[in-house]
């Protein structure tokens, strides 16, 4: 219980969830402020920190990649993976209709402008199933 273990914590700085590290599945998905045309962004997590793995989206425009490497259900994909830390901001506000994922599970919607923040770190077990890392 006092051993220390990887965790990631997702927070929107009201609210966080923590989750115990082998390795995680994030997948961020918005409607692009300029094109308005929905983006999925797919991350891993494990001890070693934040990974940008794979970036889907339907159109091309301000910064948006052009090096597509395939497509697939209507969507542009680049498979990538570049280690982004151990942290990491993103920043949403209504327009962009964000979904933040954990494996298949929805655990944040920002319905108003909000910060969210991405972490890795180290943290005793009891703590890390009591949420208080």
């Amino acid at each position: 219980m006092i051993l220390p273990f990887n965790v990631l914590i997702i927070s929107n700085g009201d609210s966080s969830h923590t989750y115990l590290l082998g390795e995680k599945t994030v997948t961020i998905s918005y409607i692009h402020s300029v094109q308005r045309s929905e983006i999925v962004e797919v991350l891993k997590a494990n001890g070693s920190g934040l990974y940008a793995v794979e970036m889907k989206w339907k159109d091309f425009g301000a910064g948006l990649p052009e090096d597509i490497q395939y497509t697939e259900d209507g969507y542009y994909v680049k498979r990538i993976n570049i280690y982004l830390g151990k942290s990491l901001s993103f920043w949403f506000i209504p327009f962009n209709q964000a979904k933040i994922k954990v494996g298949s599970k929805l655990v944040f919607a920002p319905t108003e402008e909000t910060v969210m923040e991405f972490k890795v770190k180290k943290c005793l077990f009891l703590f890390a199933i009591l949420g208080r890392c």
